[in-house]
Formats: C-alpha cells, structure tokens, sequence
C-alpha cells in the first residue's frame, strides 16, 4: 500500500480522531462563519441569459438556482436575503430555506411564490426555459460560471459579489478560500489511486468519474490520482467490473447518499469489479456529503481536509 502524508494542523491526531469511514453519516461539514453583513452598492452587475449586462437594483429577495450558490451569498453575509435556494447549498439553517429545484428542476410557480429580486443561475443550461420566463416577467436573472476545480471557485465567487453590489466582500471570501486551500492542498502528499463511483444503486446507476467530472480536481488536491483520468474517460462513463477490477484503485471515493443506496460499504465492496480491487480487500473507502464534495464553494477546503484525514485513517488501517 502505498503512503500517505499529512502535515496539517490536526495530522497528529488524525488515527484517533476521525470518526470511522463505515459511518454512512460523515458529512465533511464544517462550522461555518459568515462574513460581517454588507452595504450593498447597488446597482449590482451581472452576466444576463443572453451573455449581455443585467443591472440588479435589488438584494432584498435572492433566489439561487446554481448549484452550491446559496452557499456563497450567505459566506458574503447576505444570508438573511435568501428567500429560495438550490437542492444542494448547505450552510447552517439551510435547511429552513425553501429549495426551488427539489427534482432538479426549477419550480417556476414556486420561484414567483417567493417575489425575487434577483436569480442567480450558472451556464449550465439547466431550466433554461424557467429561465427565460422569469426574464420575460421582469426578474432579473444572473448567470455565473460553471466551477468543476478549484481554480474556478473564486471567478465564481466574484462574478456572485459583483452582481449583488458586494465586490469588497467578495475580495474577503476568495481571499479566506485561497489561505484555506494553501493550507490544505499543499501539506497531501500520495501516491495512492482514487477511483470516484457515483451510486444510484436503486435506479440501477452505476458511473465512474473520469477528467472533468469535478471530483478529478479534488483528488489531485489530495496529491493522489484519479483512476478515472488514468482510464482516459472524459466527466462521467458507464461503470463496468472489468475496466475497475483492472484498473484496481487503492481507495473508492464515494457520496454518502451514493453509498447508502447500495447498502454501504458491506454492499459496495462485493460489487462486481469492486470486489475484486485493493480498495475494497483493505476497506480503503472514503465520503463525503452529496451537497458537498463538488460544490466548489467556501466549503471546499473543509471538504478536502476532510477526505485527507479519511485516506490516513484508511492507510493507517490497511497497513
């Protein structure tokens, strides 16, 4: 098997304190603090539907459609201004918010329940139709950068401060994410191989993560390497027992929810093609929270110091 090592600032307590990667419950949540509430210089500006400026006169009433973007407005400290958020922000009391996109699809009705001042979307392509009749309606909609790595988390964070009319508190947050990031992306140091699976055992889905998938950018944060890249698969393929039981990764990335539908880790190390690599011979899984691993937000370095105490605790068990 091969080593791992950490420096940081909790590594010497990393055998004794991590709670145990058969939990199905680990989240890679961290205690959260948002920025002093700011005066907003209004008007804002963003990025419309149509790649054209969009001026927000208002961030009173902030609705966010972008994956993980809720995330970000409440780390500028305009948490009390969501009134709606996406399916997979989480930031505390998140929970009290009202998702607008509980199906992966934007609930229209819902959106123009909550009177919004301004959308927040990404350039996904997602509900775009919505979209468009929001626009229509006179709401303005903002559309931010899609992030799927680390160097992309900050543009998106800028692009969010200067559309809500808060660029000073923008340049804070990035500024706390990159002194974060440093700090746990430059004491990993590994040479093992990380295949990420994403699970839907109960609709039958089955996919490996390859380049691009979002989860590539947080393994080589790890110092490790992403099988999926090593296998030349682009985003997302089909996962099949042959092509995992040879490429034979040391440890299995996965999302909690995705673990738990296949029954969890019992489950997940029989599985064809799994069953048959070193990261289920020696237990070597480890997780994170569905709403966390890719959101690409100021919860990311919590997410990556997460992951690197589970691979010690994997390596240390192993060895």
């Amino acid at each position: 098997m091969a080593v791992l090592v950490l420096a940081t600032g909790c590594s010497s307590q990393v055998a004794t304190d991590v709670p145990s990667a058969k939990q199905l419950d680990l989240q890679c949540l961290a205690a959260q603090a948002p920025l002093p509430t700011p005066n907003p210089q209004l008007p804002g500006l963003g990025v419309s539907l149509s790649e054209t400026e969009v001026a927000i006169e208002s961030v009173a009433r902030i609705i966010t459609v972008a994956p993980g973007t809720a995330e970000i407005v409440w780390s500028l400290g305009l948490g009390d201004s969501i009134v709606g958020k996406d399916l997979v922000s989480v930031f505390p009391n998140s929970d009290s918010i009202v998702t607008v996109n509980p199906g992966h699809e934007l609930a229209l009705e819902t959106v123009l329940s909550l009177k919004p001042t301004v959308v927040i979307a990404d350039s996904s392509g997602d509900s775009s139709v919505e979209l468009e009749k929001l626009v229509e309606l006179g709401i303005p909609v903002v559309v931010i950068p899609d992030a799927t790595s680390l160097a992309e988390i900050n543009p998106r964070v800028n692009s969010v401060a200067r559309a809500l009319g808060v660029i000073d508190a923008g340049n804070s947050l990035t500024n706390q994410i990159d002194a974060k990031l440093k700090n746990v992306t430059s004491v990993a140091s590994s040479e093992l191989r990380i295949a990420f699976l994403y699970l839907r055992g109960n609709a039958g889905i089955y996919l490996i993560g390859g380049e691009g998938s979002g989860a590539d950018s947080m393994i080589t944060a790890l110092g490790a390497t992403d099988v999926g890249t090593q296998l030349g698969i682009a985003g997302f393929a089909p996962l099949t027992a042959e092509s995992l039981a040879k490429a034979n990764p040391d440890v299995i990335l996965v999302m909690n929810k995705g673990l738990e539908s296949v029954g969890g880790i019992e489950k997940l190390i029989t599985l064809p093609g799994v069953s048959s690599t070193a990261a289920a011979k020696n237990r070597a899984i480890i997780q994170a929270d569905d709403r966390a691993l890719l959101s690409f937000g100021p919860q990311t370095p919590n997410v990556i110091s997460c992951l690197a105490n589970q691979l010690a605790q994997v390596v240390t068990t192993s060895s």
